[in-house]
C-alpha cells in the first residue's frame, strides 16, 4: 500500500494554501475481506479502479465499477463497498468554500495509460520528502485532475501524448507525419485527423508553436543570433524562420531579441 496524508502540523506551507488541495493518496490491492460501511465522507474523493471491480453503495444508491472507471464521490456523501478483488489509485482532495467540480459520478477512462507517469511521480515524491514536495505533489495532482476535466479518453490520449512528447524532445529534427504516425502505429491519415480531434490543431501547427515557444526563449536568453535560434529550432533557412516566427509573435526575431527583458 502507497499511502500519502498531510499534517497540518508544524505551520502554513504555501502547498497547504493551494487548492485543490490534495490531503490523502494511496495505492492498493484490495481482497475480498475489503469492506467499507457507511463512511460519511468529508472530501471530494476520486477513485481509479485499475484492475478488477468493486460495488459500492453512495447515499443509497448502487453503483458497480470495474477496470477503466474512475469514481467520483462528493464531500457530504455516505459510502459503502466492496470487492472481489481490485487494484485502485484513490485521490482526496479539498476546495475552496463555495467552489465545486462538475464531473460524472462513474466515468469509463479505459486505459489509464495516461496517468501512470504521474501516479508514479506522486509516489516518489512523497516516498523522497524532499524540501518543497508538498508544493511538487500539489502541482502533479492538478496535472491529474486537469487529465480528467479536460483531456479525451484514456485511449486516444495514450497516442497523443506519445506524439507530443516525442515532439517536445526532437522539435529541432525534421519531423513529419508519417514519422510521427509510425512512432504509435496509427496510419498517418488517422493520426493527423485524431491528433486535430483530440488537441484541436493540427500536428503541424503544434510542432511550429513548440519550435516558436522554444525560439522566443533562446532569443530572450540573448545568447544566440538569429540565424543560431533558427537552427537549434529546426530550421534550415533563416529567412523562413523569421516569416514563420512574426506571424506566430507579431514582430521579427531580431525585434523581439531586441525587447527589453
Amino acid at each position: 500500500m502507497i499511502l500519502l496524508n498531510y499534517s497540518n502540523s508544524g505551520g502554513i506551507s504555501v502547498a497547504e494554501e493551494l487548492h485543490p488541495k490534495l490531503v490523502y493518496f494511496v495505492q492498493k490491492t484490495c481482497t475480498d475481506q475489503w469492506k467499507i460501511r457507511n463512511h460519511h465522507v468529508e472530501t471530494y474523493c476520486l477513485v481509479f479502479i485499475q484492475k478488477g471491480s468493486a460495488d459500492y453503495q453512495i447515499d443509497g444508491e448502487a453503483v458497480h465499477v470495474e477496470a477503466g472507471d474512475i469514481l467520483f464521490i462528493r464531500p457530504g456523501s455516505t459510502r459503502s463497498a466492496s470487492t472481489q478483488g481490485m487494484y485502485c489509485t484513490a485521490l482526496d482532495f479539498l476546495l475552496p468554500a463555495g467552489e465545486d467540480v462538475q464531473m460524472d459520478q462513474v466515468r469509463h477512462y479505459g486505459n489509464f495509460a495516461g496517468f501512470h507517469w504521474l501516479f508514479q511521480e506522486l509516489y516518489y515524491e512523497w516516498l523522497q520528502r524532499k524540501e518543497g514536495y508538498q508544493l511538487k505533489c500539489q502541482a502533479i495532482f492538478a496535472l491529474i485532475l486537469h487529465q480528467i476535466l479536460y483531456g479525451s479518453d484514456g485511449h486516444h490520449n495514450a497516442y497523443i501524448n506519445q506524439i507530443k512528447r516525442y515532439v517536445v524532445d526532437h522539435y529541432n529534427e525534421e519531423l513529419t507525419l508519417d514519422q510521427l504516425a509510425d512512432i504509435t502505429g496509427l496510419s498517418s491519415v488517422y493520426c493527423g485527423a485524431l491528433f486535430k480531434k483530440v488537441e484541436g490543431q493540427s500536428i503541424h501547427t503544434f510542432i511550429s508553436r513548440v519550435r516558436m515557444n522554444q525560439a522566443m526563449m533562446l532569443l530572450r536568453n540573448g545568447e544566440y543570433t538569429v540565424s543560431e535560434v533558427a537552427e537549434k529550432v529546426g530550421f534550415k533557412d533563416v529567412y523562413y524562420f523569421s516569416n514563420s516566427f512574426k506571424k506566430f509573435a507579431g514582430i521579427s526575431p531580431s525585434a523581439y531579441k531586441k525587447r527589453p527583458k
